[in-house]
């Protein structure tokens, strides 16, 4: 597994996502997932994601949602994340093909988003939950 965990980076994350409705929060996160350099065809992403969304919610529980979809519009496996208000954690996946490699990645992020919730809630800035989430991460990794 990739220990740089280059499909999430600090760009990519912040602690000032605005609260709105789902399309505006996905949109935002839209912004930042194609700083990730991932991204070949945003409106592709964004569809895939909201038809998703459509089928069936994809909260974790009160304070995670985690909109994420299969689609041709990324290069790879990315993410980005975004919290409001020090209350709930946003995050969008997007990969582009259906492979174990990510569903484990998807499986691994949304473990460490659940275990470390309360700190990624309580951090100042993008980088501090890339931290935690990377630490998350490797700790997840090497199980």
């Amino acid at each position: 597994m990739n220990k740089n965990y280059n499909w999430i980076s600090p760009d990519s994350i912040t602690a000032e996502l605005e609260d709105g409705d789902k399309e505006e929060i996905i949109g935002q996160l839209m912004e930042l997932l194609r700083l990730s350099g991932k991204v070949t065809d945003p409106a592709a992403v964004e569809e895939a994601i909201l038809k998703r969304e459509k089928l069936a919610s994809t909260s974790i529980d009160d304070d995670i949602d985690a909109p994420h979809a299969l689609t041709t519009g990324v290069s790879e496996f990315c993410a980005s994340a975004g919290v409001v208000d020090h209350k709930k954690i946003y995050l969008l996946i997007a990969w582009n093909e259906s492979n174990s490699r990510n569903l484990k990645l998807l499986a691994m992020l949304l473990e460490a988003v659940k275990v470390e919730k309360d700190r990624i809630l309580a951090a100042e800035t993008g980088e501090q939950i890339h931290r935690i989430l990377t630490a998350a991460l490797s700790a997840t990794d090497a199980r």
